[in-house]
């Protein structure tokens, strides 16, 4: 007997020291978009990025690049359908330096891992977290520039056409 929980425990251990840390969030997430259309398409131009938040269960909000804020309605379809947006909302939009590709973050700080600590987006691609005072780039994978922390939690994202998915 005390050989099995040895042999478990050694098992155990081995496993989680091989585990590297993932740079993808472990917080549900399944939304998408036709990136044709504004304010979406912004997040396609490179340094540019949105955020998309819950509303209530038949809208959801984006704020544009400009600071606008533009409710979007759910169509019956997509009430039905049910999207989620990770812990604090999604942060959507493309790097300045890379290969076109749309990245996606999770909205809230990863070091106060709480929804209501949102972080604010600067116009040179950087979000700042007011509760911790940790500072990231978005354009380089959402590492950390100031302060103590782990880098964004991140989601993958899948285009087909002009359709985006984003999901983990």
């Amino acid at each position: 007997m005390t050989k099995k929980i040895f042999t478990l425990l050694i098992t155990l251990l081995t496993i989680s020291a091989c585990d590297e840390e993932t740079p993808y969030s472990g917080y549900s997430v399944f939304f998408s978009y036709d990136e044709t259309y504004s304010p979406f398409n912004q997040a396609s131009s490179f340094g540019e990025y949105i955020t998309v938040r819950r509303k209530n269960n038949v809208s959801y909000e984006v704020i544009d690049v400009f600071g606008v804020t533009h409710t979007i309605q759910l169509s019956e379809q997509e009430a039905r359908q049910q999207f989620f947006y990770g812990l604090g909302g999604l942060i959507i939009g493309t790097p300045s330096m890379g290969d076109g590709n749309i990245w996606a973050y999770d909205w809230a700080c990863p070091n106060c891992d709480m929804a209501r600590y949102r972080l604010e987006l600067n116009d040179i691609g950087h979000a700042s977290c007011y509760n911790c005072n940790s500072k990231f780039d978005l354009n380089s994978g959402g590492i950390t520039i100031e302060g103590k922390s782990r880098r964004l939690w991140r989601y993958r994202v899948f285009r087909d056409g002009t359709k985006v998915v984003i999901q983990n």
